[in-house]
């Protein structure tokens, strides 16, 4: 067993340190993942087997798991599975590192309660980005233990004339708990429909890009626009139109796979980030199958409101460099689908850049 604990002072921020545990069986993967995290300034745990994983979930919390997947004795998926048996360990967020870029194991390694999936050899700072996340949410959440115990003990001391004061600053305390989720929520995701927004689809989206130019996973994009949506708006108000758009994106979600993505950019306009596909049937059929369901009426205050959508797709190719460049195409797709009838779907081509219809 190889355990290292590299025990650092707490930022600047006053933020407290918190622990990573690196899960590799080889030396010089785990060397990598310390040199890539050592800038977090963080405690970093490095183990050479799902044993001594487990065996270090004894003794510490950690804020999220890097861990391999092909380990002898027990692989990184046996290794999860018994951690999740575990109170303690249960809810511990862990990022799979692989060689093997197949679907099949992407998809377990989803089904097994990972967060995320990279592919070898790592961006040090793609690594970086997403094991910071992990890291201040575990800070922010013992900085949060740390001020309601210092609170309760306050409480404790003080005479009964100040209880009131020491009651209205816990809820203070909450409130402030409660707005900074409802700003990252806004942040991330849209209001109405509860789907990602732009800024986290283009996050996704140039992730994917930069994914494909090191490991050629592909990827489509499709640009959907509810037809003639400003019609449901002027004849039957607002509020109904709001309601078609959050029932769309919910029967929307139901026609992708846990690795798609769906987001509202604006308006009636969505998008979707269709991952881990190389033909392009997979991404007509799933346009085929989002017009099936738009074929049933929606329901909204015992009224049936009828709607229709025009699909821009775009597959990935060597040719783009960036997410919008994709988004771009996609949505010329969309609106060669509206010239063209409306309710369809058009491909945008790779080779002519031409569109086809269908």
């Amino acid at each position: 067993m190889r355990l290292e604990i590299h025990s650092l002072v707490e930022s600047s921020r006053g933020l407290p340190v918190v622990s990573i545990l690196l899960v590799d069986d080889h030396p010089e993967n785990l060397c990598a993942l310390e040199a890539s995290l050592e800038p977090l300034g963080q405690r970093l745990v490095c183990v050479s087997s799902g044993k001594d994983a487990l065996r270090a979930l004894l003794d510490d919390d950690f804020a999220v798991i890097l861990m391999d997947i092909r380990m002898p004795v027990l692989d990184g998926f046996e290794t999860v599975a018994l951690m999740r048996e575990r109170e303690r360990s249960r809810h511990i967020p862990i990022i799979f590192l692989s060689a093997f870029p197949e679907r099949h194991h992407v998809v377990r390694s989803y089904s097994a309660g990972a967060v995320d999936y990279l592919l070898k050899p790592f961006d040090p700072e793609v690594l970086r980005s997403k094991v910071s996340v992990f890291v201040h949410l575990r800070q922010n959440e013992l900085a949060l233990k740390a001020a309601h115990a210092e609170l309760e003990q306050r409480v404790l001391e003080r005479t009964a004339e100040l209880a009131t004061a020491n009651r209205a600053l816990e809820r203070e305390i909450v409130e402030r708990k409660a707005a900074e989720q409802r700003l990252f929520d806004q942040a991330h995701h849209d209001g109405l429909t509860g789907l990602a927004n732009r800024a986290l689809l283009m996050a996704h989206l140039n992730r994917a890009v930069a994914q494909w130019r090191r490991s050629a996973r592909g990827f489509a994009i499709m640009m959907i626009d509810l037809d003639r949506f400003k019609l449901v708006n002027d004849t039957l108000g607002h509020a109904t139109g709001d309601q078609l758009l959050s029932s769309f994106a919910q029967r929307l979600e139901l026609c992708l796979r846990e690795v798609d993505m769906a987001a509202r950019i604006g308006g009636d306009e969505f998008a979707v980030l269709v991952d881990g596909i190389d033909d392009l049937k997979h991404v007509t059929r799933l346009a085929e199958r989002i017009q099936h369901e738009l074929a049933v009426p929606f329901n909204i205050d015992g009224q049936d409101v009828s709607a229709s959508a025009s699909i821009g797709i775009v597959m990935m190719d060597g040719s783009y460099r960036r997410g919008d460049e994709l988004l771009r195409d996609a949505d010329a797709a969309m609106y060669r689908a509206k010239e063209s009838g409306r309710a369809r779907y058009c491909v945008f081509g790779f080779d002519t850049r031409a569109i086809s219809v269908a």
